[in-house]
């Protein structure tokens, strides 16, 4: 049967179609379709147990501290940026601190903004609309 799992809208012949752009097909691919469609709430409530709930983004407070001139160094500033991020989950609000120069908080930039675009791809959009399918 090709119906839709209402409750869920992740249908047989899409599940299928996800089995054979992994490289799924054949027998192994007609039984796992039939495992899923007799197994689906089992699936689900499983899936719904097992998955991670992450801490959720509240704020950020930051300040630039600048070291100028010692004794023993002259002519020279290092700054630092000290950030505060406040993130709440299930037990509360949780405040994390960081303390960086300049070029490591520039490498955290650039490392987040690719993951962003990693994040924009067609593929992982794909993937986020079939796991909200799920949950």
């Amino acid at each position: 049967s090709s119906g839709i799992n209402a409750e869920y809208g992740v249908s047989e012949d899409d599940f299928s179609a996800s089995l054979l752009s992994s490289g799924v097909t054949g027998p192994v691919s007609g039984a796992l379709t039939t495992v899923y469609r007799d197994n689906c709430r089992l699936l689900q409530d499983t899936v719904t147990r097992a998955t991670f709930k992450e801490p959720q983004y509240s704020s950020l407070d930051w300040r630039i501290e600048c070291r100028t001139n010692s004794r023993s160094i002259r002519n020279t500033i290092s700054p630092n940026v000290l950030t505060r991020w406040t993130t709440t989950d299930s037990q509360g609000a949780r405040e994390h601190y960081l303390n960086c120069d300049v070029n490591t908080l520039a490498h955290i930039t650039e490392s987040l903004q690719q993951a962003q675009a990693e994040l924009d791809s067609f593929h992982s959009r794909r993937v986020l609309r079939s796991l909200d399918k799920i949950w």
